[in-house]
């Protein structure tokens, strides 16, 4: 019997369950970004999702 990898385990499930988006910012505007995000103590992951919803809400308007 196989040993439970775990590390393996999570590899798969993020493979399968997320995507990765990657965006070239100005090295000005990351630091900008990231000193925003910071402040109101968001993730970058968070951020985006909060984008989403936001041009989802203006959209249907």
């Amino acid at each position: 019997m196989k040993k439970f990898d775990q590390k393996k385990y999570i590899q798969n499930y993020q493979n399968e369950h997320y995507s990765i988006f990657k965006v070239k910012l100005k090295k000005e505007e990351k630091k900008e970004l990231d000193e925003l995000l910071a402040a109101v103590n968001l993730n970058q992951a968070q951020f985006l999702r909060n984008a989403i919803q936001d041009l989802k809400k203006s959209l249907k308007k």
